[in-house]
Parts: C-alpha cells; structure tokens; sequence
C-alpha cells in the first residue's frame, strides 16, 4: 500500500549519513505528519526513527510524495 509514503534522495553529506545508517538505504519512507513548513517522516525498516523536510525546498533532502 502507497498510501503516505514519500520517496527520499539525500543531497548533503549530513542526509547521505542518515540515509545509510537509519533508513538501510531504502528511498521509501512513512509521511508521519504533514505541516505547512515541514512534513515528518519515519523509516519503513527503522519506523522508530523520524526525520523531517522542510517544504518547499529542504537543503538536505529531495523528496516526492508517492500518490498513486
């Protein structure tokens, strides 16, 4: 099931960390919580472990929620 889920690519060294040590490299993530400024995700393998993206544009991440 798609249903709020987001797909994720790290762009600082900092979001290449996370993305190996905390989401086990998997780019499909868990939308948590929705915000005007910020959306709050959990890895799908680690769902203990949130993160957030600042929206529109975060520095650290690319992200493209998944609607279909």
């Amino acid at each position: 099931m798609l249903r709020q889920k987001c797909r994720v690519t790290p762009k600082s060294e900092k979001a290449k960390y996370t993305y190996a040590t905390y989401l086990n490299s998997n780019s499909i993530c868990h939308i948590e919580h929705k915000r005007s400024h910020r959306w709050f995700l959990s890895a799908i393998q680690n769902p203990d472990y949130w993160f957030w993206v600042d929206v529109p544009i975060d520095k650290n991440w690319d992200y493209q929620e998944i609607t279909s």
